[in-house]
């Protein structure tokens, strides 16, 4: 059972139908090429994700680094490529739990570092709505990618960072 309010419930709820409903008027009917744009996109995240990491040990080290280069590569190759990668019918329940579980995980990892996820994600919302033209309409690049219109503004996510994360600062 939630420790969250039905209020924050429908919030949570609310934030990740806006995201979807920010793609569905991005990629009204996706095509193939535009799934391996996103895969690619996708991949670049968990990537960034990686790069915020000071490892503290050499391993660490080590694998931060090789595991930064093959998703940067991957999510290159996706993303300027069309018939690279598919997810065959008997895969496709396994796929879907892995991107739930993704959301899931995610959403852990920034419980645990005290991140109001949900507001954040608001933020990003606004931020990404901010990449349509004035008629709100999607402006992409040659390779499909959503890029930033007239209108874009940066996510201010500074503003939802604690001054202090026991699980970094020791305590």
């Amino acid at each position: 059972m939630s420790n969250q309010n039905p209020k924050q419930q429908s919030l949570s709820a609310n934030s990740l139908s806006a995201t979807l409903a920010w793609f569905e008027k991005a990629r009204p009917t996706p095509t193939n090429k535009q799934f391996h744009t996103q895969l690619g996109v996708h991949y670049e995240e968990v990537e960034e994700s990686l790069e915020a990491l000071t490892p503290l040990d050499g391993k660490a080290m080590y694998l931060v680094h090789e595991a930064r280069v093959a998703l940067r590569a991957l999510a290159d190759h996706l993303k300027k490529s069309q018939h690279t990668v598919t997810v065959d019918p008997e895969n496709r329940s396994l796929f879907l739990d892995s991107i739930c579980d993704q959301l899931v995980t995610g959403t852990g990892v920034a419980a645990h570092c005290l991140f109001p996820v949900v507001e954040a994600l608001n933020e990003v919302n606004s931020s990404n709505w901010s990449k349509f033209d004035e008629h709100g309409n999607p402006i992409v690049d040659a390779n499909g990618k959503i890029m930033k219109g007239p209108g874009y503004f940066k996510p201010n996510l500074e503003q939802f960072i604690p001054k202090r994360i026991p699980v970094f600062d020791g305590e």
